[in-house]
């Protein structure tokens, strides 16, 4: 999961359309990568975007044609106005689930104080002993050792906004995924 806000709204359409389009279909066209949907908080937080990749492992952020490709980087654009910018790898899923538009999805801290009926599926954080040899080339946050996803129905997702530990998500693009061979 990559999460970053933009610090320039006049800018903030054109690099929504270089991001979800040019960067996501590069990233797709590297080894390793499965796929990818980006996102747009509608709860209050701090970084406004979010970025979903499926990947095989973290050997992908070591691969000679991701580096080529921009990996970790954003293109032309100047890197001052992507901010509080973080990357956490997870483990729990093959693939992240597509959410749809009339879809949210769900982010929930370790200590969010969930409902019953919210299904949600507790990914584990990749910890350095399995990345370590990768941790420069993956600029990992390592805080986060538990987060929970779901993807819930827009309607009625007023009251869920308002838990704690709990952040909302509307889809910017539908879930890519890597073109068949």
């Amino acid at each position: 999961m990559v999460a970053c806000d933009f610090a320039d709204p006049a800018q903030e359409d054109a690099w929504n359309h270089w991001y979800s389009g040019e960067k996501l279909d590069d990233l797709l066209s590297n080894p390793g990568f499965v796929a990818t949907q980006r996102f747009k908080a509608v709860t209050p937080r701090k970084a406004a975007y979010l970025a979903v990749h499926s990947i095989r492992s973290a050997e992908v952020f070591t691969n000679p044609a991701y580096k080529a490709r921009g990996g970790g980087r954003f293109g032309d654009w100047d890197p001052a106005l992507m901010t509080d910018w973080s990357r956490r790898l997870f483990d729990g899923v093959a693939e992240s689930p597509g959410v749809g538009k009339n879809e949210l999805l769900l982010i929930a801290d370790e200590e969010a104080a969930l409902p019953p009926g919210i299904a949600v599926t507790w990914l584990d954080g990749v910890d350095w002993s399995t990345v370590g040899q990768y941790k420069n080339a993956v600029a990992l946050d390592a805080s986060i050792s538990k987060r929970g996803i779901a993807v819930v129905p827009k309607t009625g997702s007023s009251e869920i906004s308002k838990l704690r530990g709990v952040s909302l998500f509307e889809p910017l693009t539908a879930l890519k995924r890597k073109p068949a061979a």
